[in-house]
């Protein structure tokens, strides 16, 4: 569950930013915008039965682009975090962090307003390390998402996620699968 918690959070700030604008798109795209980011976070979750606190800090560097028509918004989003977890029980911790690009490479007019996006996610998005630093879990490859969306014919960043398809995975990627055994693996580096 966590792998995919944390994924799916990362996710959603990617179709967040999809959503919101673009870069390194295909030719004939312009780029609209540019900037770092960089943060920290500090949240709890009750999973497993106890609870978790997570202190962590991010980063990166995302560019939008536009299509030359005006109404397809494309992101590259280079990102890397880090989250310390802490079973708020034993005070016994563990390391989850990532890096690497989130990419929309094109878009394709379906009909009206509703365009297919195509993505592809590159690097190490998640790695389970112990106390210690040695490396428990490690995605790693590339995941190619497919998403339509309805961009509201405006020619403003901004559209309405219609269907998301299932992501074609390649690479290890053992945090990313429904059976993911977080629970197991928590309980495991701090009990």
């Amino acid at each position: 569950m966590a792998g995919s918690r944390w994924r799916a959070g990362w996710a959603a700030a990617a179709v967040a930013a999809v959503v919101a604008a673009a870069l390194a798109a295909p030719a004939g795209a312009t780029v609209i915008g540019q900037e770092r980011y960089s943060g920290t976070d500090d949240f709890s979750f009750a999973e497993c039965g106890t609870t978790f606190d997570v202190l962590g800090s991010f980063g990166g560097h995302v560019r939008f682009r536009v299509d030359r028509g005006g109404q397809a918004f494309y992101v590259t989003d280079a990102f890397s975090f880090e989250d310390v977890v802490t079973n708020r029980a034993t005070g016994k911790w563990f390391v989850v962090r990532g890096h690497g690009v989130f990419n929309e490479i094109k878009a394709t007019l379906v009909s009206g307003n509703v365009y297919e996006f195509v993505a592809v996610e590159a690097g190490q998005p998640f790695v389970l390390e112990d106390a210690e630093g040695n490396v428990i879990v490690r995605d790693r490859g590339v995941i190619r998402h497919r998403a339509l969306f309805d961009t509201l014919g405006d020619g403003m960043p901004g559209a309405i996620l219609i269907t998301e398809f299932e992501p074609v995975v390649h690479g290890p990627h053992p945090a990313f699968a429904d059976d993911f055994p977080f629970c197991d693996i928590a309980l495991g580096l701090t009990t």
